[in-house]
């Protein structure tokens, strides 16, 4: 007997992927090689919190080796299934492959093989369409550009009297950033540049010009420290930055530009230098370190020992008690947090170590930013997919339409850098996007950020140059590591790759500031770098990859709103295309750095058009065209569909 399941084909599963809710999905199984008409199948089904039911599969009357079953989910979650096949041959299972939870089928007598997944959820009424089909850029904004009062107002801060981690001035913008550590590593003192929100905001017309659509700010409350995920005043600018002033003005600016302020909301915990925790007495309440009595206490969790949850056990971030009265006013009231800074002319958030937030935190911040805005966004750090994320033993609800409108796509950068590095096949490249297509729904899709850099990872064009893994240098070395003149080259290549897979693949690409100017650096503190001047790089070949790649984005629907399939078009060549009722696109990568790989593509219409050569191919009776594609290059064929 040999039975198949197939849940991207709609022979199969019908609706493909991700299901809303009130939506029927019929499933079925083909039984070759036997006589159907004495097995019995069976559809094995478990929602958490939910349990396992048993459905009998109806055999078709046309194709008696057919067996399907209809469902109709009536609450958001994941579906897992499987069948059962009951035979004169003994009981067999139809389950995912190992490792996967869609695909092709695989059969055993394995009452516990792995089950396929569908993601039951509730579309979003008013969508955050702002964001949508856009371009972000995230800044880190102590690094990004100076205003001509930077000294005076860094200086006056500084001047304050304030315990703890000393504070210093770097007066080069071009020194790269190192962290001197006392004997026993901790941090020795916090480096500023003096990057501030009118720097932003002077630098607004050459994003918008760019094409920019929204701006992704690291932390910009008050902190103790540079990076400022340590918060110490939710409510306050912290005033190295500038003021609340200076946000609405940048927010205002930006609106007019067509440009839109996502912030990042720290949520999980505070820095022990902070008003709510206040260990070093910086602040004139006693706060929660120094007073049991303090209204703070309940916001941290102390324990009888006097010590206390903090993020990954670093002191200087103690953890929030989420569920305190105190923390819910705080971040989540009609004048907390996440409405307070939306009403001041943010558009959205991202959630830092969303993973460390309850279902019912995330669903409260979600009600909050969308009781504000209708059309906020709420997006979160998850690394891995967010569909089916499992966190300290619990499966997450992220993208059943309570919580997340999406997530940063580390998947996708994963898929970009493993494929073009060597390190994933095309076949499992393609495997890994089929799969985001398949659990995540339309809308977290197109919602999801593609990152290829951030403040918690190389930068893009060290890594496809490859660079030394950081662990091998010593942390001083990565700020000042530069790549020679062949490792530049490298990585320029496929840099051009990369930008073209990051902005025609569905989603909303993300440009950490400076890698469109080919800066250089791995991770903390050497990916942290100051932004250089426009007018110093000399070099404008990483700046031309952005371009060319945001022109095509910018210039055809199809590659932000069209559907789309990826597929392995032959060894080292990853091809994915996209699609709707009037156009398509088809993007071929081929990773070598040496060998033409020679391709024979089929298409629809009369033509289609190498969008980067501007060479025209005309169609075969076949509707098929031979290409030869180079080493470390790219096509990417568009064409009209005929009617």
């Amino acid at each position: 007997m040999r039975c198949v399941h197939q849940s991207r084909w709609l022979e199969y599963r019908a609706p493909f992927g991700a299901l809303p809710l009130g939506t029927s999905v019929t499933l079925s199984m083909d039984a070759f090689e036997c006589n159907p008409f004495e097995i019995a199948v069976y559809l094995r089904t478990w929602i958490d919190g939910v349990g396992e039911k048993r459905y009998r599969c109806e055999q078709d009357s046309e194709h008696a080796h057919r067996f399907s079953v209809t469902l109709t989910p009536d609450t958001p979650a994941l579906l897992w299934y499987r069948f059962v096949i009951d035979s004169p041959e003994g009981c067999f299972t139809l389950g995912a492959a190992q490792g996967c939870v869609g695909g092709t089928g695989v059969m055993s007598n394995n009452p516990e093989a792995p089950s396929f997944q569908i993601t039951v959820y509730e579309p979003r009424t008013i969508r955050p369409s702002w964001y949508e089909g856009g371009v972000v850029y995230q800044i880190f904004p102590d690094r990004y550009r100076r205003d001509a009062a930077w000294r005076e107002r860094c200086q006056e801060v500084l001047a304050q009297p304030h315990a703890g981690i000393p504070r210093q001035l770097v007066e080069a913008w071009d020194e790269p950033p190192v962290y001197e550590r006392n004997p026993n590593g901790s941090i020795k003192h916090w480096d500023f540049y003096g990057g501030s929100l009118k720097g932003i905001e002077e630098d607004l017309s050459r994003l918008a010009k760019l094409g920019i659509t929204a701006i992704y700010l690291n932390p910009i409350f008050e902190a103790a420290s540079n990076h400022r995920y340590d918060t110490a005043d939710y409510l306050a600018i912290d005033p190295m930055l500038g003021t609340k002033e200076d946000f609405s003005s940048l927010c205002a600016t930006a609106q007019n530009l067509g440009i839109s302020i996502i912030l990042d909301g720290v949520f999980n915990h505070t820095g022990d230098d902070s008003r709510y925790f206040n260990r070093f007495g910086n602040y004139p309440d006693a706060g929660a370190w120094h007073d049991v009595h303090s209204p703070w206490r309940r916001a941290f969790h102390f324990h009888d020992d006097g010590s206390y949850d903090a993020w990954w056990g670093i002191g200087n971030m103690p953890a929030l008690n989420e569920a305190s009265p105190e923390v819910q006013e705080l971040i989540l009231g009609d004048d907390g947090v996440v409405r307070y800074w939306l009403r001041a002319g943010a558009s959205g958030w991202r959630l830092d170590v969303a993973d460390e937030l309850s279902d019912e935190f995330l669903a409260g911040i979600r009600r909050a930013a969308c009781t504000e805005k209708p059309d906020a966004l709420v997006l979160g750090e998850v690394w891995e997919d967010a569909s089916n994320k499992v966190s300290y033993g619990m499966l997450k609800r992220y993208l059943l339409g309570t919580e997340l409108d999406s997530a940063m796509n580390y998947p996708v950068r994963d898929v970009i850098i493993g494929f073009l590095r060597g390190w994933m096949s095309a076949e499992l490249a393609a495997e890994t996007l089929e799969s985001l297509r398949e659990n995540y729904p339309p809308e977290a899709l197109c919602c999801a950020l593609n990152l290829l850099s951030s403040h918690d990872r190389p930068r893009i064009l060290s890594v496809l140059g490859e660079a030394p893994d950081e662990a091998q240098l010593p942390e001083y070395e990565r700020g000042r590591f530069r790549l020679d003149t062949d490792g530049m080259e490298l990585g320029l290549a496929r840099l051009r790759l990369a930008c073209l897979m990051q902005m025609l693949l569905p989603g909303v690409p993300s440009i950490y500031y400076g890698d469109e100017f080919g800066l250089e650096g791995l991770t903390d503190p050497g990916n942290r770098r100051t932004l250089p001047d426009a007018a110093s790089i000399t070099d404008m070949r990483a700046h031309a990859a952005h371009t060319q790649a945001l022109r095509l984005r910018q210039g055809y629907e199809v590659c932000r709103t069209g559907g789309w399939y990826s597929w392995a078009a032959a060894q080292d060549v990853l091809a994915f295309e996209r699609t709707s009722a009037k156009e398509h696109m088809t993007v071929l990568i081929n990773r070598h750095r040496s060998e033409t790989r020679a391709l024979s593509c089929q298409f629809v219409g009369p033509q289609v058009e190498d969008l980067l050569s501007g060479r025209i191919y005309s169609l075969g009776q076949d509707a098929r065209v031979s290409l030869n594609l180079e080493p470390l290059s790219a096509m990417v064929l568009y064409g009209v569909r005929s009617h």
